[in-house]
């Protein structure tokens, strides 16, 4: 009897309250588009509610452009973001929400064939050693918007803005022969712009360059450029620190390429940056040239002069260093370009398995006269040749450039300067010591 009126009333439950239907799921919030084609002359903010196409190249005028956190910026073939020397970027994100500027293709097609776009350009009015102080942009028309440098009254502290956890994907696009847009590309910006915690990937061309200025980088990881990692000409005098750049197969020329005037090697200011803690990949053992030249480490050339401490050098398939021509070679000789505190390992050939193999004369003497094994072999340079026993530094889509717990990279590097922007304890060799800052806001996509 119990059951029986249990049964009841339970049937009596189900009458009185019929089920419910099954909630539908709520459909996923789209994001909007704006399509940008037209120059920004009024201060504006992109809010990451929202996706920005470039149409075009777009300059940012006499105006602030802010771009919040978590935004995504597609560029289109053709257009690039060009900041004017009257202008700054406000684009700082965080580590849970990097900013991304990248193509307008679907995943998959990004940077194959003609899929790319061209990039960032701050132009700012600190000096340059350019004729005048002004010098135009490359890889854009000669208007007055692409022009940068101060003139005959450059500012050495102007800012170009501020770029911070952000990450710049498929860019760069070419104009002319040694005319390109590149990822990013800062001209004659000074020590007010902050550069920090930014991923230049797979561009076209160079993956940063800095053409004069003070501008100081920090946090920079550059991965599979088509030409140079980093870049710098024109008089740059800043400084930078934990730079990583890794070429990937079929894909980079020179790690770092430094000029300071093709056409004045001794103008003035001369390019002289102070460089601590980077780690530069080759490509080996892809030994193709690719249409930009063989992986190659450093090439220092035309006059530069710089003080590089601190450096990985490793898996390049051709030189691991070349100092070019006669100019930069007297800044070695009188100590105004140094590598020191430095490890380089598996860049074939010689001693320092390297050095330059392919150009010697008869005796086994550079065909320059000018000795490159020999030079990173003093003693006082306290250079090293051996395994930096990175953890998976050549990977395409997840490296990892942490030393490994062993590591002899972990020890032996100079204190970097206590001036307020180097960080002092980074007394490790290479960019990365046993924290790894890379982790969590980069991507490494390959197409």
């Amino acid at each position: 009897m119990r059951n029986t009126v249990l049964a009841a009333l339970a049937g009596l439950a189900l009458t009185a309250c019929p089920s419910q239907p099954t909630p539908m799921p709520m459909p996923a919030p789209t994001t909007s588009q704006v399509e940008i084609s037209e120059a920004i002359t009024a201060n504006t903010t992109w809010t990451k509610d929202k996706e920005y196409v470039l149409k075009a190249i777009v300059h940012v005028d006499n105006a602030v452009l802010t771009i919040q956190p978590g935004t995504k910026i597609l560029g289109e073939r053709g257009s690039a973001l060009v900041v004017t020397r009257s202008a700054q970027l406000i684009a700082e994100g965080t580590a849970t929400e990097p900013i991304v500027f990248t193509a307008n293709y679907p995943v998959g097609m990004r940077g194959v064939g003609n899929n790319n776009w061209g990039g960032v350009l701050l132009n700012g009015k600190a000096p340059i050693n350019v004729t005048g102080g002004d010098n135009k942009a490359e890889g854009l028309a000669d208007e007055p918007r692409n022009r940068y440098g101060g003139g005959m009254s450059p500012d050495p502290a102007h800012s170009c803005g501020r770029l911070k956890y952000v990450r710049i994907e498929f860019a760069g696009q070419p104009l002319a022969a040694n005319d390109e847009l590149n990822g990013l590309t800062l001209n004659a910006c000074g020590t007010g712009t902050v550069v920090d915690y930014v991923q230049i990937h797979r561009g076209i061309d160079d993956g940063l360059e800095i053409f004069g200025g003070g501008v100081n980088v920090k946090h920079v990881v550059i991965t599979g450029s088509d030409d140079d990692g980093l870049d710098w000409d024109q008089g740059w005098t800043g400084k930078a620190q934990f730079v990583v750049v890794q070429q990937l197969p079929g894909r980079g020329n020179f790690g770092i390429e430094a000029d300071n005037n093709r056409a004045s090697q001794d103008a003035m200011p001369r390019s002289s940056p102070t460089v601590f803690n980077v780690t530069l990949i080759g490509r080996a053992p892809d030994s193709s040239d690719p249409g930009e030249g063989r992986s190659r480490g450093m090439s220092y050339r035309v006059g530069t002069a710089g003080s590089l401490n601190n450096l990985v050098v490793t898996n390049f398939n051709d030189w691991a260093l070349f100092i070019d021509g006669s100019n930069s070679q007297a800044r070695w000789n009188d100590m105004s370009l140094q590598i020191r505190n430095s490890i380089f390992f598996k860049n074939p050939m010689a001693a320092w398995q390297n050095v330059r193999p392919a150009n010697l004369a008869d005796g086994g003497m550079p065909a320059d006269n000018f000795d490159e094994e020999m030079a990173l072999a003093a003693p006082s340079l306290n250079n090293r040749m051996v395994d930096p026993q990175l953890a998976a530094p050549t990977a395409v889509t997840a490296p990892n450039f942490k030393p490994l717990m062993d590591s002899p990279a972990l020890m032996g590097g100079a204190t970097p300067p206590s001036d307020g922007f180097f960080d002092t304890s980074a007394t490790f060799v290479g960019a990365v010591g046993a924290n790894d800052w890379t982790a969590g806001w980069t991507s490494f996509p390959e197409n």
